[in-house]
């Protein structure tokens, strides 16, 4: 009896090598194809961060905006410069402040972000952030106009951290006019 081989008849199998070169290459196929939908994925969320980081800058630049150029009721209708920025002694809260220096030095730790009617910020975006503020005079020189006798400007600076790397800068100069002829709008 004869023995049926079935190389002899035309069918060949596959080999084991040639099996594992198949799956190789698919491997390397399915690779090349969601490999720029992660991509995209990624710069997604790493644009929402941005975005968000850049949200919470704007809402405290505003916030500062909106207060008083210096401490109300001073009797004033020049600006002066103050021997200290920062929060007076009964201004113990955000919520307290009232003039626009009060925010120097400001900090809010990573999770601990707060909206400004007090509320906690609860994307989890948001969680290893932190925000700093800074408000310092500038002393601006238009040319051919003699300088003011005080500095009428004032530089206020928002930073927003994620793990201890900025993320976002606001600057604003605030004119002392600017701002008294917003002030006798109201």
């Amino acid at each position: 009896m004869r023995r049926v081989n079935r190389r002899d008849q035309g069918e060949r199998a596959f080999t084991l090598v040639e099996a594992l070169l198949a799956a190789v290459v698919l491997a390397m196929a399915i690779t090349a194809v969601t490999l720029p939908f992660t991509a995209g994925a990624r710069n997604q969320r790493v644009e929402l961060h941005q975005t968000l980081a850049v949200s919470l800058a704007e809402e405290l630049m505003e916030e500062i905006l909106l207060r008083s150029f210096e401490e109300p009721g001073d009797g004033d209708t020049d600006p002066e410069p103050e021997d200290n920025f920062g929060p007076e002694g009964d201004e113990t809260t955000r919520a307290d402040f009232d003039a626009i220096d009060d925010y120097d030095g400001y900090e809010e730790a990573p999770g601990s972000l707060t909206h400004s009617d007090g509320s906690a910020v609860t994307d989890e975006g948001a969680v290893w952030m932190s925000r700093h503020v800074t408000v310092q005079y500038m002393d601006v020189q238009v040319a051919g106009e003699t300088p003011p006798e005080d500095p009428c400007f004032l530089q206020v600076t928002v930073e927003v951290r994620d793990r201890g790397e900025a993320m976002v800068k606001l600057v604003r100069l605030v004119h002392w006019l600017q701002w008294r002829e917003w002030e006798d709008d109201d």
